[in-house]
C-alpha cells in the first residue's frame, strides 16, 4: 500500500527566503504516517484506545530539492519492512513535480506498559492489516 497525503505549505514554515524550513518535514511525515495507518485500518485513534504505540526509533532525511510557500507537497508513504515488534516506513515529499526529499522511519511496537510489544501474537487481526500494507521496495518510483 502507498498513500499520498497532500499538505499546503504555510508561510510560517518557510525561512526568509520562502523555502520550507528543514525541521518541518518530520512533522510532515508524522502527518503522512497518520495518514498511512488510518488507510490501513489500524488509525492512531485505535492506537490510542488500546494503549498501543508505534514509538519513532530512527529517523534518516535526505533533501534534494527546496518546496516553497505558496504550494502544496505530496507525502508518499509506504512499509518497506515489518515484523511482529517493529516496522519501517519509507517517505518521499514531493512539490511541483520534483521529488524534494526522502526519509526512512523505524518504529517499535509498544503496549500500555511502554514496553515491546509482539503485535502477531497480542493482536492478530491488526497483525495481517499490517502485514497487507507492505509494499516493496521497488514500487515508488524517484
Amino acid at each position: 500500500m502507498i498513500t499520498e497525503t497532500r499538505i499546503d505549505v504555510r508561510y510560517p514554515d518557510c525561512d526568509r527566503m520562502g523555502i520550507v524550513h528543514h525541521a518541518v518535514y518530520p512533522i510532515w511525515y508524522e502527518m503522512a504516517r497518520m495518514d498511512f495507518f488510518a488507510h490501513m485500518g489500524f488509525s492512531y485513534a485505535d492506537m490510542n484506545a488500546l494503549g498501543i504505540n508505534p514509538p519513532l526509533v530512527e529517523l534518516d532525511l535526505k533533501y534534494k530539492a527546496p518546496a516553497t510557500y505558496p504550494g502544496t507537497v505530496t507525502v508518499k508513504t509506504r512499509m518497506t519492512m515489518y515484523a511482529p515488534k517493529k516496522l519501517e516506513l519509507q517517505y518521499e515529499t514531493w512539490f511541483e513535480g520534483k521529488l524534494c526529499g526522502t526519509a526512512r522511519t523505524f518504529h517499535i511496537w509498544t503496549g500500555p506498559d511502554m514496553k515491546s510489544l509482539d503485535m502477531e501474537q497480542a493482536m492478530p487481526e491488526v497483525y495481517q492489516k499490517i502485514a497487507s500494507a507492505y509494499e516493496s521496495p521497488e514500487s515508488i518510483q524517484e
